[in-house]
């Protein structure tokens, strides 16, 4: 009849409208699929070009003054290592540089977050190199290096083509390690690692197991260094122009062929040097629990502890710990050097995380943390939106209490005076990294220092006169000077040599300082008679102690804290400070500024002149093949689904185009959209042609088999939306589109068929309409490797179409999706889910949901309605960390308990639904099923096995578990 044909028009036309709500989201960038929070361009990039003998420079205008000194450590780089190489790369090498670390987050050529601790990276798609530039000059050039050295190995390795460097398999530890050994980067304490695992016994074999993480890098980099010495700089190349014609990314096979020695002689020989070379180290000096009494935790809950700051009192000292999983302030007893509070317990919607130096960012100088002068109040910075704020917690409370925002950005080394008000810190400001100071009250941000030279790790004397720091001077020394407050133009030096000193703390009457140095190649604790210059060495070992703290100690000596590495984490250890392992040399002070004498600068090996004739505007329109890539699942009832695609972008990546190829079962579908993230806000426009189907269940008395039963929908049509982040946790989407439809769609009614059985009346429709999306979205969720572990996910939806014919609305859509997750215990947590939708309007489009980890024990989509919803309840827990077998490992095996319940029904067409029986104590138009599963990770892929019963809450309504198999992410 007429309303039933008119009702499956609307459904057709509908379907459209909310497969293309869908569609959006599919092809969003992952900062704006349909969870994630939002990576933000928190300020307009005008980006302009510089060209040099050998590169392209990218950047803007408030950097514009660094263009000059960034060219000339780029062409020394190129000019040192196309001669180590023996090697030209023929084409200009694009460079795009960023003021700040935090700029550098920006960039969307990942599209992913970037931590703290990535300090640059370069991408064979192009050539690129991108980092940030505020670094001291000798470090910047290091890092150009490294980077230029993966770009030199794209060249050699794969000849510019991305497909073959994609797929050539190149192992971590030769890629990074080959890049720090030519940049010769590697710090004191990233060798504290490499010594850390020798004198451990924990050297991997790289060629037979290989390695990744950090210790690639620096494995890695001792592999060449062995290289270098038993084969010479001769043995290097040819290693590498062998890998180059090895199939596979097989270093194994160019070892041989390259040194004619078996993998396992070289693992073993390798393994003999780096013993040979660090060993006896351990017997000249000592682990750190020589040299200290080590603090303690009886729970087991602290897996690493540094950065430790005492109180006035010398009672507590506050340290940044890892606690089962997390990091947070917590509070020692220093007399019995166990952990009495935890000061940042728990989920915080208030910051991402703390910085800390070797856990979230990169290792630099000074501590973290600092304890107020009353003894209440602990500061730290802390990731939050768009940089670091200045965080204060109450130590009473146990609360965070002030949180302050400023303009400085890389903030470091917060250290409170002695009268409380201010807190000095190390930070960058228009591209200088100095000292600062912030007023608490009127939260006022003052120099300290102001000037091109690196300064960092500020800490004030005990009278709060003058403020003692670390400035890094010539190649990358680090020397100890003072500024007094009281005349900032002018600073004393109070240390000098070809090493680093940092750290620095007073005692508790003033008259010592306390610091870290690596004057022998080891970062280890030293302290200072400021009057004589006299230095006594506190500790001797040969993994690294630093950033020492001074316990005051009424009436006795005074006490050091200390964090000490040892077996791949950092304790806490306590030394008395007039017990020295050692004197060290005598040097008084000198009386007289240094200001009249220019510090030492680094120097490059090639100046660069600036010729405005070589600037230009970045323009940005010309996109080239970024990725590619393709992809299939499986959902519960074997459905298949494939995913192919295809990404154009631009230098920086923000314009982008997508196309996509997917499948479901035997519908294909075709979407194609353009992508203009250079802004806070968002674009994108798109078109599409794609086929989907629903199942049509829950007919009564029907004989159909489920082929029988998918019904097609196809739609064709095109979509322009927009993104607005308000924060990294909430955003809101809105788009508008017009849609061609054909579908084959149930009218409604259900029919007798030629046997007399009910069966659902089907009619294809043909329509046309036009329609708008919104969404509100919310994430504070936070991850592990294994995901989702605590925070919260939330989206609502809303899609409304046009009725051209009657006017109004034709069909309206709601969405409310919630998700919540509550760590248990450091390795398993809950899961909770709640979805509930709603159609209305003039005309009604159902929807659908079942399978997959939506309601378990029902077939895939089969669940229809205009009234929707589901809930799950899930307990997850590791079974299995690594599944070992001769040809594949299986790692984050993973387990897991569920209770899943649901409804779906008509409300248009007058279907009662009753969630519960009271009578028999069970649900009556419900549907809930509970049972258990498995997560096998695969080379990335979650591989997950269900085994699910239907139960009514009183009766189990099968007579043993399903088992579902399906591939795909867990909610």
């Amino acid at each position: 009849d007429r309303s039933a044909a008119r009702t499956g028009r609307a459904f057709a036309r509908l379907a459209g409208a909310a497969l293309a709500a869908l569609l959006f989201l599919a092809l969003a960038p992952a900062a704006e699929a349909q969870f994630g929070k939002n990576k933000i361009q928190y300020r307009d990039f005008d980006w302009k070009l510089y060209s040099s003998p050998h590169f392209t420079f990218f950047y803007y205008e408030s950097e514009a003054d660094q263009l000059e000194k960034v060219a000339s450590l780029a062409e020394s780089a190129y000019d040192r290592l196309t001669r180590e190489f023996d090697h030209q790369i023929q084409d200009p090498i694009p460079m795009i540089f960023y003021l700040t670390h935090s700029a550098f987050e920006q960039n969307n050529i990942i599209l992913n977050f970037i931590p703290e601790g990535v300090g640059a990276f370069a991408t064979p798609v192009r050539n690129r190199m991108v980092l940030p530039i505020d670094l001291p000059d000798g470090e910047l050039f290091a890092l150009i290096l490294h980077e230029l050295t993966h770009i030199f190995q794209y060249d050699i390795l794969y000849a510019g083509k991305v497909g073959r460097g994609v797929g050539g398999g190149a192992p971590q530890w030769f890629m990074e390690g080959m890049a720090s050994y030519m940049a010769k980067d590697e710090s004191t304490s990233d060798k504290m690692y490499l010594r850390d695992a020798v004198v451990n016994d924990s050297i991997p074999s790289i060629l037979q197991r290989g390695t990744s993480g950090f210790l690639a890098y620096r494995f890695g980099h001792a592999a060449f260094d062995f290289i270098e010495e038993r084969w010479g700089k001769e043995g290097f190349r040819d290693f590498l122009f062998e890998f180059r014609n090895t199939f596979g990314g097989r270093a194994d096979r160019a070892v041989e062929r390259s040194f004619r020695i078996d993998p396992e002689d070289f693992d073993l020989d390798f393994r003999r040097w780096l013993r040979k070379k660090y060993l006896p180290q351990l017997v000249e000096t000592g682990e750190p629990s020589d040299f200290g009494r080590p603090f303690r935790d009886d729970k087991g809950e602290i897996q690493q502890v540094l950065s430790p700051a005492a109180s006035p009192s010398g009672d507590l000292v506050a340290a940044l710990a890892v606690t089962r999983g997390d990091l947070d302030i917590v509070l020692y007893d220093t007399r019995t050097r166990r952990p009495i509070a935890n000061l940042t317990k728990g989920y915080t919607g208030e910051y991402e995380y703390l910085g800390a130096q070797f856990l979230t960012i990169g290792a630099r100088m000074g501590r973290d943390i600092s304890f107020s002068a009353d003894g209440n109040y602990v500061a730290a910075f802390a990731k939050r939106e768009r940089g670091r704020s200045l965080m204060i917690f109450d130590v009473l409370e146990r609360k965070l209490v002030k949180t302050i925002e400023m303009e400085v950005e890389q903030q470091m080394n917060p250290a409170f005076s002695p009268d409380g008000r201010t807190v000095a810190f190390s930070g960058n400001r228009a591209g200088r990294f100095d000292i600062y100071t912030v007023d608490l009250e009127t939260r006022e941000v003052t120099n300290v220092t102001d000037d091109e030279t690196y300064d960092g790790a500020p800490v004030f004397s005990p009278d709060g006169a003058s403020i003692v720091f670390t400035s890094v001077i010539g190649e990358n020394d680090g020397h100890l000077f003072r500024v007094d407050l009281a005349n900032r133009s002018q600073r004393y030096r109070l240390t000098e040599g070809n090493w680093t000193d940092k750290d620095a703390i007073y005692s508790s009457n003033g008259t010592w300082l306390v610091f870290t140095s690596d004057r022998t190649g080891i970062d280890n604790i030293y302290a200072m008679e400021l009057a004589t210059g006299r230095t006594l060495q506190l500790t001797n070992a040969v993994t690294g102690c630093l950033m020492p703290t001074v316990l005051k100690r009424q009436g006795e000596i005074d006490q050091v804290v200390y964090a000490g590495f040892w077996r791949g984490g950092f304790d806490l250890y306590l030394v008395d400070i007039d017990k020295p392992v050692a004197d060290a040399t005598i040097a008084i002070p000198p009386a007289e500024p240094t200001v009249a004498q220019p510090l030492e600068q680094f120097e490059p090996d090639i100046r660069v002149t600036l010729d405005e004739a070589n600037r230009s505007q970045y323009r940005g329109f010309k996109l080239f093949v970024e990725d590619a890539g393709a992809s299939v699942g499986v959902t519960d009832d074997q459905t298949l689904l494939g995913y192919t695609y295809l990404s154009l972008s631009d230098y920086l990546g923000d314009r982008r185009l997508v196309i996509n190829f997917s499948s479901v079962s035997s519908f294909s579908n075709f979407d194609v959209a353009y992508f203009d993230l250079s802004h806070r806000w968002t674009w994108s426009v798109q078109a599409f042609d794609r086929r989907d189907f629903y199942v049509l269940g829950g007919i009564s008395g029907s004989p159909l088999d489920r082929e029988e039963r998918q019904q097609a929908i196809q739609q064709t049509g095109a979509q322009g939306s927009f993104i607005y982040p308000f924060s990294l946790y909430h955003r809101v989407s809105a788009g508008a589109g017009y849609i061609f439809q054909k579908a084959d769609l149930f009218t409604g009614q259900v029919v007798p068929d030629e046997n007399g059985n009910p069966v659902p009346e089907i009619q294809n429709f043909e329509d046309e309409y036009p329609y708008v999306t919104a969404a509100l979205v919310g994430d504070s969720a936070v991850f592990t490797q294994h995901g989702p572990v605590s925070g919260r996910r939330w989206r609502l939806d809303a899609v409304y179409a046009f009725d051209q014919d009657a006017g109004g609305a034709l069909y309206t859509q709601y969405e409310l999706e919630m998700r919540q997750y509550l760590a248990v215990s450091q390795r398993s947590n809950l899961a909770l889910r709640l979805y509930t939708g709603y159609a209305g309007g003039n005309e009604v489009l159902p929807l659908y949901f079942g399978g997959l980890d939506d309601l378990r024990g029902v077939d895939f989509r089969s669940m229809v309605g205009d009234r929707v919803f589901y809930t799950n309840i899930e307990y997850r827990f590791p079974l299995i960390d690594v599944l070992a077998t001769p040809l594949v490992s299986f790692r984050g095996v993973r387990g897991r308990v569920f209770l899943d319940v649901g409804g779906a029904w008509f409300d248009v067409y007058g279907q009662d639904f009753d969630f519960w029986n009271s009578e028999d104590g069970r649900l009556q138009d419900a549907v809930s099923s509970y049972g258990f599963g498995v997560t096998i990770n695969l080379m990335g892929i979650d591989l997950n096995w269900d085994f699910a019963q239907l139960w009514d809450f009183k009766d189990s309504l099968d007579d043993s578990f399903g088992t579902q198999f399906w591939i795909g992410t867990r909610f």
